[in-house]
């Protein structure tokens, strides 16, 4: 870690290097501007390749000093106008000016006045004097060290609204201490009012946010999505996001899937025009819950947000800028998010790749989602070009769209951290052990069957290479069955012999997998839970099945449903008492289904493994 008056000092050598003064500068310690925020603000105008920049600095002393040498060695043309409230300040300013001989720097006397803003009443400079120094040329930077916190709570607020209709359309607003709780405020409220823009905060000694303005051609019209269903507990928070929004152009459209808590009461407790609720009689699953959502949007764009998760605040106003100026692209999400680990109030952050004229877009697909469906923002009309979620699929239904989709259209990543994903102990996704993968299985079978395996894996130069892939893939999300399959069909032996060890599809031993049922017929679920170790992961989620049945029965369902994707040949029922077999039915039939061509010897391969198993089948134990 820099030491923070190294870091000083460095800042300041740097800058007195590149202006070279003619004389001592003032410290820069105490009221003045610390040196980081200078050099800051110097490479802020240098990298802006305008010739003849118009500055104007809220608040005077070193920064005046370093500015007028900045103008006059790089910018001979350019002015610099500073105000200064205090007389004091200003003669010591107007001292230091006539010191180092800066005679181009314009020094106002520019007392606090009382301003009339949204009804409220400010105090900040008189600007009369500045409106006429400036002659009708915009402001290009506008540098806000002042007026000191002293003087009201978020003292800096007035700079942008009194003086917007003078600052340039491409202009640099730059903020001084902006750590401090009124300067936070302040510029909440500066990007509300401009909606449309850049920010970005630096952590320097005393925080500095430079905001830049944004011109678009017009501000889109979005649409916020959120299916719900008894999730009231956390839609208030949900929604709430929403309303912080910086940009304002939005409606929020809610549709409650049948919801039988206080979904209804969370939602008509918000007063706003622009929230559209409506609910259905029944549940019908989310699939139907999000089309209705498309069908009841008026935007151009559609973002999603799921019930339990949140928006940050800035991200719209970030969609506002992505979608005006990649006219052509279809679907933006941020590349960044938050993780909020409810049951260990752990926070963290993850990053995703951006698919932006990424070449191994396609082959990202096989591997699973490439892009994370909260807070995805899809151009509505891509749905009634590619079609709406699948009702088959209730679980992965964006997975499944995006891999219509995303072959044919642009993605683009937006660097922001954009949203706060919620893990919690009812969400459908928050363990993996709790969710079988039979869908993703479908998925990723039938993308590769329609688009094929030369062009899903088109950098790998033998087929063999391209079906190894793609059986990686496919063991991503644990479907060893299909992965053993498409082993067995393109003659891959050692990587067949390999899986089915693995999976426990193929044990090694009979003698084993005796001793595996006797400790099951026993009782001895710990015993049988430790030799599936040797057995492979059929026979793991088979054993934890029995071992967690009375300890945590969802987490016994869901390894059975884990086993019979593993192997859906087997037959449970032989073995298991009182449970619903519909669902593993389902599951069954998702992984047993056949996909397209490359899937047609299914029938085969299913005959070749009875006869295999034949040796090892827990049923001749």
């Amino acid at each position: 870690m820099v030491n923070p008056e190294f870091a000083q000092t460095e800042a300041y050598l740097q800058i007195v290097n590149l202006i070279k003064p003619r004389a001592p500068l003032p410290f820069s310690r105490g009221w003045a501007a610390s040196p980081d925020f200078l050099l800051l603000v110097v490479k802020e105008i240098l990298k802006s390749g305008k010739k003849a920049p118009v500055i104007v600095e809220a608040g005077s002393g070193l920064s005046t000093v370093v500015l007028g040498y900045l103008l006059e060695k790089f910018f001979p043309q350019g002015t610099l106008i500073s105000l200064e409230h205090s007389y004091d300040f200003y003669e010591e300013t107007l001292s230091e000016l006539e010191f180092h001989c800066l005679e181009k720097v314009n020094l106002l006397i520019a007392p606090m006045r009382y301003y009339i803003i949204d009804g409220k009443e400010w105090l900040w400079y008189d600007i009369s004097g500045l409106k006429e120094l400036l002659s009708g040329r915009k402001i290009d930077f506008l540098i806000i060290d002042g007026p000191p916190e002293s003087i009201q709570e978020e003292a800096r607020y007035p700079a942008l609204p009194l003086l917007r209709r003078e600052l340039a359309s491409d202009f640099t607003l730059i903020l001084d201490d902006a750590n401090r709780e009124g300067e936070k405020k302040a510029s909440l409220r500066w990007k509300r009012e401009l909606e449309v823009y850049q920010a970005k905060d630096f952590p320097t000694e005393k925080g500095t946010l430079i905001l830049k303005g944004i011109s678009v051609k017009e501000k889109p019209f979005f649409s916020v999505c959120i299916p719900t269903y008894n999730r009231s507990n956390y839609l208030k928070e949900a929604i709430e996001s929403v309303l912080a929004q910086t940009y304002s152009n939005w409606e929020l459209v809610i549709y409650d899937d049948g919801s039988t808590d206080a979904t209804e009461q969370v939602v008509r407790g918000f007063n706003d025009p622009r929230i559209k609720y409506v609910k259905g009689k029944e549940n019908k699953g989310r699939p139907y819950a999000r089309n209705k959502c498309i069908e009841l949007s008026k935007g151009d764009w559609i973002v999603w947000l799921d019930d339990d998760d949140k928006l940050e605040i800035e991200l719209l106003s970030n969609y506002a800028i992505y979608v005006s100026k990649y006219t052509f692209v279809d679907i933006f999400y941020p590349l960044s998010f938050k993780v909020f680990k409810e049951m260990e109030d752990s926070l963290l952050f993850y990053r995703v790749k951006d698919l932006f004229r990424n070449s191994s877009k396609v082959r990202s697909i096989a591997k699973g989602t490439p892009i994370p469906n909260p807070a995805v923002c899809v151009r509505k009309k891509l749905y009634y070009d590619y079609g709406f979620y699948s009702k088959e699929f209730l679980r992965a239904q964006d997975y499944e769209f995006f891999s219509r989709v995303l072959p044919f259209v642009e993605a683009k990543g937006v660097e922001y951290v954009g949203y706060t994903y919620r893990i919690h102990s009812s969400n459908v996704s928050a363990h993996t052990l709790k969710s079988d993968y039979s869908y993703e299985s479908v998925i990723k079978r039938r993308f590769v069957n329609n688009l094929g395996l030369k062009k899903v894996y088109s950098h790998a130069e033998s087929e063999s290479e391209k079906v190894e892939l793609f059986i990686y893939d496919l063991i991503k999300h644990e479907d060893y069955f299909n992965a053993l399959y498409y082993s067995w069909r393109f003659n891959l032996t050692a990587l067949f012999d390999n899986l089915a060890l693995k999976s426990g599809i193929l044990p090694r031993k009979s003698s084993l997998v005796k001793k595996f049922s006797s400790f099951l017929m026993k009782g001895k679920f710990q015993e049988a839970v430790k030799l599936s170790e040797k057995l492979g992961l059929f026979y793991l989620y088979f054993s934890q099945f029995f071992y967690f049945k009375d300890k945590d029965p969802k987490l016994s369902s869901a390894s059975l449903k884990r086993a019979a994707m593993i192997n859906p040949n087997f037959q449970f029922e032989r073995f298991i008492l009182n449970f619903d077999f519909g669902e593993l039915e389902s599951i069954r039939n998702r992984i047993l289904r056949i996909e397209g061509e490359l899937e047609s010897d299914k029938p085969k391969f299913l005959a070749f493994l009875r006869g295999r198993d034949e040796d090892f089948s827990l049923h001749n134990s």
